[in-house]
């Protein structure tokens, strides 16, 4: 095995290894509360003094004794503590900025409600993803409820795979417990409302045809029914609801809300809340044909529900203006209402619609294809939740609208992600386009690689002798340096390129000889997988793995040193995330 620089057996900081381990247990208990992790200590303690790695054993014991003292003190005992042993740490404690969402309006802890809603006509993206974490975090935040509502009240719009998705994708993107709801189970419930508002008078049957409506509405007239009898307005409705030739037929009538024919916003005039459809319902079948529209159905279940707080983007300020009506006549309790900036992508259109089309015509493999924003995709890349929490938060609910491109949105999303996965996630060597090479000299060995450079997480072996594998990439560029340049196969020893023949130089690490570092895998294939990675672009990109590979988990997250962070998909395959 290759040998790292050693340093002195001795602590880097003064006063020996229980003293340092008490500052960092201290300063983790304060970071979360008043309870240290002993993990996290350990990799503090580790990070800082590598000579440690010799005796771990020894130092989780340590840990584990201070830990049992330190948790057993008040959070204030703690920074008193820490004050007279490290002030700067304390210091350098208070000096960090914790990123979280900002207070909600008249908001109580326990009685906080909030709902996301999507169309079930696809799976979800990461534009959904940003709205529905805000409302989860939220609901985090306050120990409050969350509805996730499918609103799946145009039978004619519904891919019925979407139910089942957009749950899953819903439970794997937040640790926020919530209600599944269907709008199509309340259908009864839309009608029992909407025949309370014929009868106060709010409501009535229209069967001008759009371009009358639309005549009459521009210029701040009323429809010929608007002013009937509620008894009259019942006839109507009731023949809405009646099949056969006694029923009104598709498009010839639609129920609308009563509200001011001179509203500046002519989007406010009489606005439609039921038509007509004969479109089956995946759930319902045939048995209703008048279907509520999205306000009336949100505007219901948002009272009945309880709302306290409705999050949602700016585009949908028209929509809650016109759910006001409903609970003015009513009387209804009206929610807090924050609308917030749109994320614009300047060169993608996200659309559930026509990424469906796209994949009915086998453009794309299904929701989860590697080349779409869909978090089906992404959680298959091995992206973590976390990644999209913590930009949401970060974020908030800012009512300025965001333009930027897919790219930059990602990076954003990889940066969060490694922060994530970078502490915990383990490494591997995978050597793309394989060429073999003798390097003249090179000593058998068993060499042990650290799973992890900072945490105690044990090794993987490899045997050594002459011949590897290096990527092709790294052979161009050793062969266009000037020779003597000397070069490390990574934990492993050093070697250099004279006249295009590989030398082996030394063993030790030698910052000094800044070598530059190469990955490798021993010429054996006995100890190798052949593998595949999935690019993001859809393309594939084959070589050779340690063998250990094939052992992990289905969609384990893993790190190929000097690659990337990767998924794994199956025995031989895996799907890049990000470097």
């Amino acid at each position: 095995m290759a040998k790292e620089p050693r340093e002195s057996k001795e602590p880097k900081e003064a006063g020996g290894i229980k003293d340092i381990i008490l500052k960092h247990a201290l300063k983790n208990a304060i970071s979360y509360g008043g309870k240290a992790s002993a993990g996290a200590v350990l990799g503090h303690v580790l990070a800082g003094n590598p000579n440690l790695r010799q005796n771990v054993p020894e130092v989780k014991k340590e840990i584990d004794k201070i830990l049992a003292q330190v948790n057993s003190l008040s959070l204030a005992a703690q920074e008193a503590k820490l004050l007279s042993l490290a002030p700067e740490m304390l210091e350098e404690k208070r000096a960090e900025v914790r990123i979280s969402l900002p207070e909600l309006p008249n908001a109580e802890k326990g009685k906080v409600v909030m709902r996301f809603e999507p169309s079930p006509s696809g799976a979800l993206h990461i534009g959904h993803a940003f709205v529905f974490l805000l409302n989860a975090e939220y609901c985090k935040k306050y120990d409050g409820k969350l509805y996730l509502r499918v609103s799946d009240t145009n039978p004619s719009n519904i891919h019925e795979p979407a139910y089942k998705l957009i749950e899953q994708e819903a439970r794997w993107i937040t640790d926020c417990p919530f209600n599944f709801k269907l709008q199509s189970d309340n259908v009864e419930t839309y009608y029992k409302y909407a025949e309370e508002l014929i009868k106060k008078g709010k409501a009535y049957v229209c069967t001008c045809s759009s371009e009358q409506f639309k005549k009459l509405v521009d210029a701040g007239k009323a429809c010929p029914h608007r002013e009937l009898p509620a008894a009259q307005q019942m006839k109507e409705w009731k023949k809405m609801l009646t099949k056969g030739k006694e029923g009104y037929k598709e498009g010839q009538a639609v129920l609308r809300i009563k509200t001011d024919l001179k509203a500046k916003n002519p989007a406010l005039r009489e606005w439609p809340a039921f038509r007509i459809t004969e479109s089956e319902h995946p759930k319902q079948g045939t048995k209703y044909r008048v279907w509520p529209l999205m306000n009336f159905a949100v505007a219901i279940d948002d009272a009945l529900q309880g709302m306290t707080h409705v999050l949602r983007g700016k585009d949908h300020i028209v929509n809650t203006e016109r759910q006001l009506f409903i609970f003015d006549y009513m009387k209804w309790k009206k929610p807090h209402y924050i609308h917030i900036g749109r994320i614009n992508f300047s060169n993608l259109k996200l659309s559930a619609s026509a990424t469906r089309e796209a994949i009915e015509n086998k453009e794309y493999s299904g929701w989860d294809d590697i080349r779409l924003p869909f978090l089906a995709a992404l959680k298959r890349r091995g992206l973590q939740p976390g990644a999209f929490a913590n930009y949401a938060i970060a974020i908030g609910p800012s009512k300025v609208d965001k333009t930027l491109s897919i790219e930059e949105f990602m990076q954003i999303i990889y940066d969060n992600d490694r922060k994530i996965l970078d502490p915990e996630t383990d490494r591997y060597f995978f050597v793309q386009e394989p060429i073999k090479v003798s390097i003249e000299g090179a000593p058998k060995q068993d060499a042990k690689l650290p799973l992890h450079p900072e945490q105690d997480k044990g090794f993987r072996t490899l045997k050594t002798g002459k011949e590897f594998y290096l990527a092709q990439k790294d052979l161009d560029v050793i062969n266009k340096v000037k020779d003597g340049q000397v070069f490390r196969l990574m934990h492993l020893f050093n070697f250099k390129n004279e006249e295009g023949r590989l030398k082996f130089h030394s063993q030790e690490h030698d910052p000094g000889l800044r070598a530059k570092l190469i990955h490798w895998l021993p010429a054996d294939e006995k100890q190798l997988s052949r593998v595949v990675v999935k690019m993001p672009d859809g393309t594939e990109l084959g070589g050779w793995a340690e063998k250990s590979v094939e052992k992990l988990k289905q969609e384990s997250v893993i790190q190929f040193e000097r690659f990337g962070f990767c998924c794994k998909q199956g025995k031989n395959e895996f799907w890049f995330g990000h470097r």
